[in-house]
């Protein structure tokens, strides 16, 4: 059973709530997010494309774009090359209507994940070479550690542009414009853009040196999606870029975006939020590039003819069933060999087989990392090759964990919670033995216990439309600012409960004056409390009912009884790194 806590409140909260008028609880939440003063909360609620930092504050964004526009200007051809997550895609789409309204030859290059892998290869650049003629190619979401595939190019006397988020390896790629918020010198405030944040900076830097104008809001509608589905933390300029592209997506004006949220599922004429973002639209987009090319999703964003924009979303909701349905065999046999193992065993779970997707390692390690509660690493091979993706838990630096272990990868690169690479030929299963001994004597024990924790102690009883009103207003939601989970010391269930889905249950709570609706994925925990008709505590979100219009609650936890105290949790420890 997972530990149960509650948050300490911030010192800061009660005094906060005292000269700003806010609720004690709102403060809390502020505080916690490291917000303490009116100013910076009008900030946070206020997340205005009027906050954009410039972009030619981004070290080598102003050189890149004369680059590119001077290419334009000459009629030279520009590859843009990008990657096959929604990302990577939604760069791309950026940097080509930017591009093609300044006049370039622009030309999209996605690399197949499991013929050309990830990332600017010298192979991948001499087809690229060979089939397109650049003049320039600029990457997006990938090349900040593609030392030899720059050479590559730069070799052949094509100008190279690298933008990327990635972490900066202790080399940069020679001859290249680097545009990366976190290289050495770059003086860019906000450092956690994704790379379709980089690609909206530079795609209007561009447009400032060509004297163009290009709408903001129809490059903030797709910028928005790869922010999102790319779970950078949702603070900052991130946030700015998530509110005001959601925003504008309720007035989807390209075909191919409004067909893509039809056929998600998404309400017309309605913001969707942050949720909807990313478990119904960016997995769709993503299936493409996971089962096959991610052109077909680039093609959807690209499209301008409603009928055909049509079509394709519902290839891609048909290639989604497909990676559902690998991913869940993937994720399935993992899990028999970890129950057969009695066990994950250590700190790591390293896993491999010939048969697997590729295309559905980092899917199905998210799921059995949540699951588990544990990093994972999954692997397939290439002949006698093991390629693979590992994903992470809160407070545990998947990059800096595994590049202690970079003698084994040919390849190697990512960020905190998600790392992809190469291993050298036949060196898996010394790999696997080296990583289980390295994640468990550096990874603590207390750090794999499950807590479930709550931000702040609120009766239901005080969830008011006035009060949701101020908890919605935390939207968007992301890494760093999570839907808030809160806790509740009784609650009374009232009459039963309708199924939802395979796993859910919708039903009402007991409280003065009208019941409160609640929707809840654990029905196997909360079936029994509902036969026992006793009280319960539960752990909870409050949320927006979209389609019925009012406010529900989320049970995310509940157990059984009246609890005398929940501990509340000791300021955490930071992380393992």
């Amino acid at each position: 059973m997972s530990d149960w806590r509650i948050a300490p409140e911030p010192p800061e909260a009660g005094p906060f709530a005292a000269t700003t008028g806010l609720p004690r609880v709102v403060a809390t939440l502020l505080a916690r997010r490291g917000i303490g003063t009116a100013a910076a909360a009008d900030e946070f609620f206020r997340p205005e494309a009027s906050r954009f930092h410039d972009p030619l504050l981004l070290k080598g964004a102003e050189e890149a774009a004369e680059i590119l526009v001077s290419a334009a200007r000459r009629g030279s051809r520009v590859v843009v090359f990008g990657d096959y997550d929604v990302d990577g895609v939604t760069a791309v789409a950026q940097l080509r209507a930017a591009l093609g309204r300044a006049g370039a030859d622009a030309v999209a290059f996605l690399p197949h994940r499991l013929k050309d892998g990830y990332g600017l290869k010298p192979e991948t650049v001499r087809r690229v070479l060979a089939e397109h003629r650049p003049a320039v190619i600029v990457t997006v979401d990938c090349g900040i550690t593609a030392i030899e595939g720059v050479a590559c190019a730069r070799a052949a006397g094509v100008e190279v542009i690298v933008t990327d988020h990635h972490l900066v390896g202790a080399e940069l790629p020679n001859g290249a414009v680097v545009v990366n918020p976190r290289q050495p010198g770059c003086r860019y405030p906000y450092k956690e853009l994704a790379a379709c944040g980089i690609a909206l900076k530079l795609a209007l830097a561009v447009s400032r040196r060509a004297g163009l104008r290009l709408s903001e809001e129809s490059l903030l509608r797709v910028a928005c999606l790869g922010t999102i589905a790319d779970l950078v933390p949702m603070t900052g300029e991130n946030r700015v870029i998530a509110a005001a592209g959601l925003a504008a997506l309720a007035r989807p004006r390209a075909p191919g975006l409004a067909a893509l949220l039809r056929e998600a599922g998404v309400a017309q004429g309605q913001a969707p939020d942050a949720e909807e973002i990313a478990f119904r639209v960016a997995p769709r987009l993503n299936a493409a590039g996971r089962l096959d090319t991610a052109f077909l999703a680039l093609s959807l964003l690209e499209e301008r003819d409603p009928g055909n924009a049509a079509r394709m979303a519902r290839e891609l909701s048909v290639r989604n069933g497909e990676r559902q349905a690998i991913e869940r065999d993937v994720t399935g046999q993992v899990r028999q060999r970890i129950e057969r193992a009695g066990g994950p065993g250590a700190s790591v779970i390293v896993e491999a087989d010939p048969s697997w997707h590729r295309g559905v390692l980092g899917i199905s390690a998210s799921r059995l990392a949540r699951e588990y509660h544990r990093p994972v690493l999954l692997f397939g091979f290439e002949g006698d090759r093991a390629v693979g993706s590992g994903r992470s838990i809160p407070g545990v630096p998947l990059h800096d964990m595994t590049r202690d272990l970079a003698s084994f990868f040919l390849e190697f690169g990512g960020h905190d919670q998600a790392v992809g690479g190469r291993l050298l030929p036949g060196r898996y299963d010394e790999f696997r033995e080296a990583a289980r001994s390295h994640f468990t004597a550096r990874i603590p024990a207390e750090r794999l216990d499950r807590v479930e924790e709550a931000e702040a102690d609120l009766p239901i009883e005080a969830v008011t439309t006035e009060l949701a009103e101020r908890l919605w207003a935390f939207e968007p939601h992301g890494m760093g600012n999570p839907r808030p989970i809160l806790h509740c010391g009784e609650i009374c269930f009232e009459g039963d409960a309708t199924p939802l889905g395979a796993s859910g249950l919708r039903g009402r709570l007991r409280r003065d004056g009208q019941p409160l609706p609640y929707v809840s994925w654990s029905r196997a925990t909360l079936e029994p409390l509902l036969r026992q008709r006793g009280p319960a505590a539960v752990h909870y979100r409050v949320k927006r009912r979209r389609a019925a219009g009012g406010v529900e609650v989320e049970i995310v936890a509940a157990r059984g009884g009246r609890p005398s105290s929940i501990p509340v949790a000791q300021p955490p420890g930071g992380s393992v790194a």
